[in-house]
């Protein structure tokens, strides 16, 4: 079956991993009237799944890759990472297939899986050691909302990939793709002493006072956490998109509520 593309189903992309040879990504996102639910990529309830997996056949068509390798994990807001074999493309692709287990990030080096996490304000995060000269790309993809961020989620990554397929991370470049913005993401002491926890003298590159609460912006947090796992910054591309405030355009848990749709980050390896 010929899945439709159009003007319309364009996919958010980085022009630092768009640089890069051998890897394909893309970023879904909102588009008002497609489908049931504007384009809607996740399968949870109360979504409509047959719906879902028509909307993840065609941003897949638009983005190049194919729907039916599409590999995923059941987010679970910490630092877990699972490593993809080629055996495993297309588990939870489909509505009733198996996904690869519990995490939030996805790894590996084989040709075939299409590697997807799901957001609606939490921070996508995509890897790519290109290992220019030698063998095949190894790949990565990161859910980190405000608990996968100080559990390291982004640090747990890159070290899954220089233990499993052999990375050095001065060789790994990085996108933080849309997420919501400091500007929108107002937490309490809770989340600002976890982030203390974790970040000690440097939490304040991500945190800032309001009234009587904080504003916390993942994307420094997590641009921080790759430093200090040795991703070098001119190695990291962010995207200043908040989805809350571009909340036609993206989904937003804050800006929508909990029902609101996913938009997913994908990434694979050209064959």
């Amino acid at each position: 079956m010929t899945i439709p593309t159009d003007r319309m189903v364009v996919p958010w992309r980085s022009a630092l991993l768009a640089s890069l040879p051998g890897v394909a990504h893309a970023v879904t996102h909102r588009v008002e009237g497609m489908g049931a639910a504007d384009g809607n990529v996740a399968y949870s309830a109360p979504r409509d799944t047959r719906d879902a997996w028509s909307m993840r056949q065609r941003w897949c068509a638009a983005s190049g890759v194919d729907a039916a390798q599409l590999v995923t994990l059941g987010q679970i807001h910490g630092a877990v990472v699972q490593r993809v074999a080629s055996v495993h493309a297309g588990w939870g692709a489909m509505p009733g297939s198996g996904q690869i287990g519990l995490g939030d990030a996805l790894v590996t080096h084989e040709v075939g899986p299409v590697l997807m996490t799901l957001h609606a304000d939490c921070q996508p995060i995509l890897f790519v050691d290109p290992r220019r000269g030698r063998r095949r790309p190894v790949i990565g993809v990161a859910h980190a909302g405000w608990r996968g961020t100080v559990a390291d989620v982004a640090g747990q990554t890159v070290r899954a990939m220089a233990d499993a397929y052999g990375t050095r991370a001065a060789d790994v470049h990085v996108v933080l793709g849309p997420a919501i913005g400091p500007c929108c993401y107002e937490v309490g002491e809770e989340v600002a002493q976890a982030w203390r926890d974790r970040a000690g003298d440097a939490a304040g590159a991500a945190l800032r006072p309001s009234a009587e609460r904080y504003m916390f912006s993942l994307r420094s947090a997590n641009a921080l956490l790759l430093n200090r796992a040795g991703i070098r910054a001119e190695q990291i591309e962010t995207s200043t998109l908040c989805t809350r405030c571009e909340g036609r355009n993206w989904f937003s848990h804050r800006g929508q509520g909990p029902a609101t749709g996913r938009f997913g980050a994908m990434i694979t390896i050209e064959g």
